[in-house]
């Protein structure tokens, strides 16, 4: 992905045109399990729409109306993170704020968190130490910033002549130093809480600018041998997402289609990726798509997806309405299963779940200060996470004054957002007439847990 290109617009057709077309009637967010939610918010939800980080505002709506995220594109304003924070905190389900933050010259954030080194110049110059170290400082700063989701790393080879290699984003031209380099770039961002993405997938070392026009591979047997080698590393080491490149490789991919439109590319990849990896493509605007392909962002969505995508990347433009309503009416005609849709949003919040924590507990009863307790108190609280789904609550109780959660430590509960969960003290845990101390927090199905919640302090009778 890079900058959309600037194109002359009918501007005078369009003013005629624009009174004509109705508004995107209002809808509720989507909240529950997902197998509840109607065919539009499960389109919604595998959409990755682009929006300029001057008009953020723009993307409240569809955050509301459950868009499975953002991309961020332009120049960043020196507010950005609490602009992030307005729209992160809008939706019923928190969308993924998306940005290319591949170092050198991708780097949407630069100004805001500093200039990194060039995948190239990283492979040349550091140790796969030292960019795990550097990815894990910047992926905080990203993550305090309001962004979980990097665009990155490239795992393409350099090799030379070509389009990467050209513009400096591939660490190596070695399959075994791009794979570590690679690896190194996702360890760290996953330290920082922020969910990489592999790409380009198979691999665009040896392929023109998809931006522009379709481009070819080598055929899978050399791809196999090579290119694919770094994308194996990554899947090894857990990266939750890969990016699939508009790529035409001879053996795996039909005749004339690319990777990001193909049956066989996406059963291909299932395969070695596993059923919980997210799969999603390259942005559908870009040349290869609507030049190559002669497709509509909102026809390519729904090619890609029906094909085995799991989300889908449109560049800024009129707005991610005319794919979502093309992905829904395919969900609903069932040329998209619906259980695919629904197989796929799963993945999407499963990912979601690593970069986001579940909220603060509330309701916790008993309240501070509680005197007359029974010897076998219940304690409880409301579980929320804005992802949905099931949810441990982890209780701890103490002696008052203790240094150390002596009486349970970390006993956990299954609950349900929404729903208060509970735990009862046993008999023989708790002394007459004590004081103790006790908190619980909310920890997600990725192990992500809320902030330690207060310490309450109660006595018993």
């Amino acid at each position: 992905m890079r900058v959309v290109r600037r194109r002359r617009l009918l501007l005078p057709l369009l003013a005629l045109l624009l009174p004509l077309v109705p508004a995107a009637p209002a809808q509720a967010g989507p909240t529950g399990d997902p197998a509840g939610w109607t065919d539009r918010q499960l389109a919604a939800q595998l959409v990755l729409a682009g929006y300029d980080m001057g008009r953020l505002a723009d993307a409240e709506t569809w955050v509301r109306n459950g868009i499975g995220g953002i991309v961020l594109f332009g120049t960043p304003p020196s507010d950005l993170g609490s602009r992030l924070a307005r729209l992160r905190a809008t939706g019923s389900v928190v969308p993924f704020v998306a940005s290319d933050e591949e170092g050198g010259r991708v780097q949407r954030l630069r100004t805001l968190l500093g200039p990194l080194p060039s995948a190239e110049a990283m492979g040349a110059t550091r140790s796969a130490a030292q960019v795990r170290a550097l990815a894990a400082s910047y992926g905080t700063r990203m993550a305090r910033l309001g962004v979980d989701l990097d665009l990155a790393p490239v795992a393409d080879l350099g090799i030379r002549g070509y389009y990467i290699e050209r513009t400096d984003r591939a660490f190596s031209a070695d399959p075994a130093t791009a794979g570590a380099y690679a690896s190194a770039w996702h360890a760290g961002m996953r330290s920082a809480r922020v969910a990489a993405v592999a790409k380009h997938w198979p691999g665009h070392g040896q392929a023109s600018d998809t931006h522009d026009h379709a481009a070819s591979t080598p055929p899978l047997s050399t791809l196999e041998k090579r290119d694919l080698l770094p994308f194996g590393d990554l899947l090894r080491a857990g990266i939750p997402a890969v990016m699939v490149g508009h790529l035409q490789v001879p053996g795996l991919t039909e005749q004339g289609l690319p990777a990001t439109l193909s049956p066989n590319a996406y059963r291909y990849l299932r395969e070695r990726a596993g059923p919980h990896r997210v799969l999603m493509t390259d942005s559908l605007s870009m040349g290869a798509i609507s030049i190559g392909m002669r497709l509509t962002p909102a026809q390519a969505a729904v090619r890609a997806l029906t094909a085995g995508a799991d989300l889908v990347i449109v560049d800024p433009g009129p707005g991610p309405g005319p794919i979502v309503d093309a992905v829904g009416a395919a969900i609903g005609r069932g040329s998209y299963p619906r259980s695919s849709a629904l197989a796929s949003v799963r993945r999407v919040l499963a990912a979601k779940r690593l970069t986001n924590s579940p909220l603060p507990m509330t309701s916790l009863a008993p309240a501070q200060a509680t005197t007359g307790a029974s010897l076998t108190p219940t304690l409880s609280g409301i579980a929320r996470d804005r992802i949905g789904g099931g949810l441990t609550a982890r209780f701890h109780v103490r002696t008052a004054g203790s240094a150390s959660w002596n009486v349970v430590n970390a006993a956990g509960v299954s609950v349900a957002s929404g729903a208060r969960a509970s735990y009862r003290l046993g008999e023989g845990r708790l002394r007459p007439a004590t004081s103790y101390e006790w908190s619980v927090r909310a920890c997600n199905g990725a192990g992500v847990c809320a902030a330690p919640g207060p310490i309450l302090r109660f006595s018993t009778r």
